[in-house]
């Protein structure tokens, strides 16, 4: 989560890394470093903001959409879920729509690194490449092929 934090800080998604840096404070009160990201993504709002962002959660809540409405919102839920390779998949899809966009390929190469570290869980997994495009393109492969038994 507080990758998330730190990603939309770098976004300048601001009132999104200020909610997940809260809730962070909130599961973790005695951490310092949480405090300090906090502290800072508060300054970097402007008093206007604060104030219309505070507003908002006083209002009452609006349900969230039911489905993701994007490739990118898709390898976020797949990625929290700890999806890698679905998360990936969808990655690239994004990547299709937007070559030129750096964040997703920045979100990609950090799947790559946690394709390469996950832990071997069966004996299929044990028969993966051990260099990890090849291992990422195995997983993906395995997964659209279950999307497929599942259509089917």
């Amino acid at each position: 989560m507080e990758l998330r934090a730190d990603r939309a800080l770098r976004r300048g998604e601001l009132t999104e890394a200020l909610g997940l840096y809260e809730s962070l404070v909130r599961a973790f009160p005695a951490d310092p470093g949480l405090a300090g990201k906090l502290a800072n993504a508060r300054e970097l709002l402007q008093p206007a903001e604060l104030e219309v962002l505070e507003a908002a959660r006083a209002e009452a809540h609006i349900p969230l959409p039911v489905g993701p409405s994007s490739p990118v919102q898709e390898g976020e839920r797949l990625f929290a879920l700890g999806d890698y390779a679905g998360a990936a998949a969808c990655y690239r899809r994004a990547l299709q729509e937007r070559p030129d966009s750096e964040l997703l390929k920045e979100r990609l190469i950090e799947l790559y690194g946690l394709a390469r570290t996950m832990p071997l869980q069966s004996p299929t997994d044990r028969a993966l490449p051990d260099k990890p495009e090849p291992r990422l393109q195995a997983l993906l492969d395995r997964v659209a092929s279950r999307r497929r038994l599942k259509r089917d």
